[in-house]
């Protein structure tokens, strides 16, 4: 009921947000004889924070009622054990085991609304239970427990043993990495069901729109519905076992040089149950045993599939559903060569291949795929005048929606950076230095989001258009995404003397990728326009910031005036240029349906050279819209958002009550000049009401004091 007067906003509410923290820590150490050092540790920790109506990052609602519960439980122990077999051979072996539970849970979490309401078509565990999400078309606040909370409780084991021997010039060490995961997230979207109204049985006609969105909810006519249907739980295990032999050989007094090789086997995720399935444009491939069988949970969905299906073993894929790698060797090469006899010029290099793993968040989603969980779509028809479906059978009938997934190329080969660097030092005169580094990288093999099954740009049906009707766009997962980057860093440091430090950071940077993320980000949604053109998809990097500069500094105050002695003066200071962002069309003007990015027509160059204002930060004229059924023609990231300004600057004195207190008093000032920092991106939409428009300002000038009594 309204809180105030008015039509609108006028119920007003201000439930408490609950923030609690324990955390608790146990720690021994102990030395057995003069070659065993024994460390243990135990730490356990809980989090719960209550949001009693969300912040809309999950679009939940923002009525209350509706909150929900944040938790994280952590487990973590801990045991390492260090023998000296000799003073220049030394064994370290640790060991770490690690729980995590918790996740998002509804504030109405085990209430039986369906039971109650006769919800039928929408899940009876009572592990999901709650309250269906619910949507209006007119302005009106959501209202139910969001559509999709995640829960999870992963278990991870670490076993490390290193091997340190000094012989004669060489440091050598050797050693071995195992680590174990069981990967426990359940997601389940949709499985409470989520309702959408729109004005339409309550319009003067079919289509006509002039009805109340939020008196067809009263009367209980929805205009579409979805429900999770299925398990939505994972059981993930992977296994890697990590080696490697290191060689630090001291050549000469002037000239080191580092040597190293690793070998990493990373066994891909596997479903314990084989519960997996992955969407290919012809078939689904699902995973199974050695001899083919499948897992019973996927016969009651099996049906549901509108094309062909077949298993892991039939299609020769591993039951990961992504191909095993063994080829993870990494090298690296460095050294360090003094040029003079003072060992005031030096100069080092470095080279080396770095391995990365993809998140399994990219796995999780096989799970969510036919025949293991569906996403069960009912849309009333269009030209409906008499209300066909009421809220609590709709979902009973037939699924009206395409049928679609997430994916993945099986064609898996890991990512890696090859990076290398060049640096100069110098010391100029006593404690003081200056340097020039330049560092590349060159990524290989990223994992990068793109869509399979899109049909070409043209008029007429969408689904009748693509490769195959009977499937809708698929998201899926490419392993051949890339990006370069190149830097130079100029460093001036004054190292403590007189009361001084100071450090300055000079770096010019360039990066360049055909997607920066494997998701969405505020700066672009990572994902191609044309799924068949990937080259023009290369741009400068989402995170490219081509200047920065950063320095710091401490100085303590010679003086012995009363007032004036034991202050020290510290502060930082950063000046950046601001990263790009990505200009994408609000609908689908090639008409190829939901999924690609599309692009407008760029005319010229957005970036304001004066006259920016929070506004209008670019140029938003310089952009068109292209012919129908066309692609535009601009490229990622063109326009540059908002760069920073910023110095912090504190003043600390340090006093001595008596031999055995000390007493420091700390004067902190943030954004000492109040420098006006845009925070996010500019609105990247195009031609709607906010594009162009910076709507969030960085922190003011904020001042703060502080005691610190030492004993």
């Amino acid at each position: 009921m309204p809180t105030s007067a008015g039509e609108v906003q006028n119920f007003l509410s201000s439930p408490s947000l609950r923030d609690d923290q324990d955390q608790f820590t146990l720690r021994m150490d102990h030395a057995v004889g003069t070659r065993d050092n024994v460390f243990a540790r135990l730490t356990y920790a809980n989090m719960a924070t209550f949001q009693p109506y969300g912040n809309t990052n999950l679009n939940e609602t923002l009525v209350p009622g509706f909150g929900y519960h944040i938790t994280t439980k952590t487990r973590n122990a801990a045991l390492s054990e260090i023998h000296v077999f000799a003073p220049n051979l030394i064994n370290e072996f640790r060991f770490g085991f690690l729980r995590v539970t918790g996740g998002q849970e509804s504030q109405n979490s085990g209430v039986d609304f369906a039971g109650k309401a006769g919800l039928a078509g929408v899940t009876r565990d009572p592990r999901k239970a709650g309250f269906p999400a619910i949507s209006f078309a007119d302005a009106y606040s959501n209202v139910g427990d969001p559509a999709n909370l995640i829960y999870r409780r992963n278990n991870s084991f670490d076993f490390f043993d290193n091997v340190s021997w000094g012989r004669g010039a060489h440091s050598l060490k050797f050693g071995t990495y195992i680590f174990r995961l069981r990967f426990n997230p359940q997601t389940s979207p949709n499985a409470r069901g989520s309702f959408a109204f729109t004005p339409r049985f309550t319009s003067s006609a079919a289509g006509l729109g002039d009805g109340n969105a939020f008196a067809d909810f009263l009367l209980g006519y929805p205009s579409s519905a979805q429900a999770g249907i299925g398990r939505g739980e994972f059981d993930g295990r992977t296994l890697w076992s990590h080696f490697y032999a290191q060689d630090d050989w001291r050549a000469n007094r002037r000239l080191t040089v580092n040597m190293g090789l690793r070998y990493e086997i990373n066994s891909q995720m596997v479903e314990a149950g084989n519960r997996f399935s992955n969407p290919e444009i012809d078939r689904f491939v699902i995973a199974s045993d050695p001899v083919g069988r499948i897992h019973p949970d996927a016969n009651a969905l099996l049906a549901e599939i509108p094309v062909p299906y077949v298993t892991s073993r039939d299609a020769g894929y591993d039951r990961s559903l992504q191909r095993p790698n063994f080829h993870r060797v990494a090298p690296r090469l460095g050294f360090a060569w003094s040029l003079d006899k003072t060992d005031r010029t030096v100069l080092r290099a470095g080279f080396g291949l770095f391995y990365n793993q993809a998140a399994y968040s990219v796995q999780e989603n096989l799970g969510l795929n036919l025949p293991f969980y569906f996403n069960k779509s009912v849309t009333v028809a269009a030209d409906a005048a008499v209300p066909t479906f009421t809220m609590t059978n709709i979902l009973l009938a037939p699924n009206t929606g395409s049928i679609g997934g997430s994916g993945l190329m099986y064609n898996y080969r890991p990512e890696y950076a090859e990076s290398w660097t060049l640096s100069l030092q110098r010391m100029l005169r006593d404690n003081w230095a200056i340097q020039a580094t330049y560092f590349g990288s060159k990524v290989v093999g990223a994992d990068d989001t793109t869509y399979i099954n899109i049909p070409e740009p043209g008029p007429g049906p969408i689904d009748a258009r693509r490769p195959n009707p009977n499937l809708s766009a698929i998201r899926t997962i490419r392993w051949d995404g890339w990006s370069k980057y190149n830097s130079l860093t100029l460093k001036l440091e004054k190292r403590y003397s007189s009361g001084l430090t100071f450090d300055a950071n000079y770096t010019w940077a360039k990066s360049l990728d055909d997607a920066s993320d494997a998701g969405a980000t505020f700066h672009e949604f990572n994902v191609p326009q044309d799924v068949r053109n990937l080259r023009a998809e290369k741009a400068i990097s989402s995170f490219d910031h081509r200047h920065r500069f950063v320095f710091t500094y401490s100085y303590e105050l010679p003086t012995q005036n009363m007032w004036l002695r034991g202050w020290t003066l510290t502060g930082i200071g950063t000046f950046q240029t601001g990263a790009p962002v990505t200009v994408n069309l609000p609908f689908d003007n090639a008409n190829i349906g939901p999924g690609p990015a599309q692009r407008p027509d760029l005319l010229r160059n957005p970036n304001l050279k004066k006259g920016k204002r929070a506004e209008r930060w670019f140029d938003t004229e310089a952009f068109a819209m292209p012919a129908p059924f066309t692609f535009g023609n601009a490229a990622r990231n063109v326009a540059i958002e908002d760069g920073e300004t910023n110095f912090d600057f504190s003043a600390i004195r340090h006093s001595r009550l008596n031999e055995r207190l000390g007493l420091d008093f700390r004067i902190e000032v943030f954004n000492l000049f109040d420098f006006l920092n845009f925070v996010g991106a500019p609105g990247r939409i195009a031609f709607t009401p906010n594009f162009g428009r910076l709507s969030n300002a960085g922190p003011s000038r904020q001042m703060q004091l502080g005691l610190k009594l030492t004993f």
